[in-house]
């Protein structure tokens, strides 16, 4: 990470900053604590892909670094144009941060978030020529949802679309790429058992959305909370939570998935402390409590799906 933070560092400078950047601030601007959004669905992909074959390592790791470079440029780009449009004021709760603490320029966000890009673009190429042309179906939209959810006037984000875009990508198609990349093949069982994943991060944004509703409005970004109002939104985030567990046992029942899958199920505690808060409150701090304990049932849930269905598969 060093050495490519160190290269990051002389493009930006060729590029006119003059302003020198630590390693560990580039690392940071890429939100590290999220990236399992990434890691997760590309591991699940990968272990569902052991019902018809042994792991390929070479594809593997390359999905993986390409997922992990997409999300990075993904939350980096975004970072740049929710500041640019005043979303993320300063002391918000929702940057990264390192704008607002003048760590990097916006325009030093948008270029590194750039350089992740073109990292993503060139192991996806390397893809197509080891897999085929259908890397290219699913990376490109994955990638003109990660540039275009805040960028310009018709931001998926800024237009009640980011929770069903996040869902489809990060959601369904990295589980689905995953297992392609390995198998060489789609079926329809593998974009069923990815239901979970997506409805988790759909849940993720839909927190986030949540937390916002007030200044969202302020600036005139349209969500589907805004859209739907407070109470709906809440029910909402309700079936998205819940959901989740719905779907796994459904999936297991429908043999899609191994029983041992249902192991994920006991992180429903988590679900139900963050359901708690969202029906209790509207407070933003109290809000960002609920979007916390999201993403740390997206990674826990996951974690535990992977080791589960693992042991299924192998047993």
């Amino acid at each position: 990470m060093c050495t490519l933070s160190q290269t990051f560092i002389i493009i930006i400078i060729v590029k006119g900053e003059t302003q020198m950047i630590h390693p560990k601030v580039i690392f940071a601007s890429t939100r590290p604590f999220s990236l399992t959004a990434s890691v997760i669905p590309v591991i699940f992909g990968t272990i569902l892909a052991l019902q018809w074959t042994s792991i390929n390592w070479t594809a593997f790791l390359l999905t993986l670094f390409g997922a992990v470079f997409l999300q990075c440029g993904t939350n980096l780009v975004n970072d740049y144009f929710d500041h640019v449009k005043g979303a993320d004021i300063p002391g918000s709760l929702s940057p990264s941060g390192v704008i607002d603490r003048k760590e990097m320029t916006p325009r030093q966000v948008y270029i590194t978030g750039l350089i992740f890009f073109s990292l993503s673009i060139i192991i996806g190429l390397i893809l197509t020529a080891l897999t085929g042309p259908i890397v290219l179906y699913i990376g490109i939209p994955s990638l003109l949802v990660g540039y275009f959810y805040t960028a310009t006037r018709y931001a998926l984000a800024y237009n009640g679309l980011g929770e069903v875009a996040s869902g489809s990508t990060l959601g369904i198609l990295a589980v689905v790429g995953s297992f392609y990349t390995q198998t060489l093949n789609l079926n329809l069982e593998v974009f069923l058992a990815a239901i979970p994943n997506a409805l988790l991060v759909m849940a993720i944004l839909h927190a986030n959305n949540l937390r916002d509703f007030d200044t969202d409005k302020q600036i005139g970004k349209t969500t589907i909370a805004g859209l739907i109002g407070r109470k709906a939104s809440r029910i909402e985030y309700y079936i998205l939570m819940l959901g989740t567990y719905v779907s796994l046992i459904a999936l297991v029942f429908l043999n899609i998935l191994p029983v041992w899958s249902l192991i994920a199920a006991i992180t429903l505690p988590i679900a139900l402390k963050g359901l708690q808060i969202a029906v209790s409150t509207w407070e933003a701090k109290q809000l960002n409590k609920a979007l916390g304990l999201t993403a740390m049932l997206h990674m826990a849930f996951g974690i535990l799906l992977c080791i589960g269905t693992l042991t299924g598969i192998l047993l």
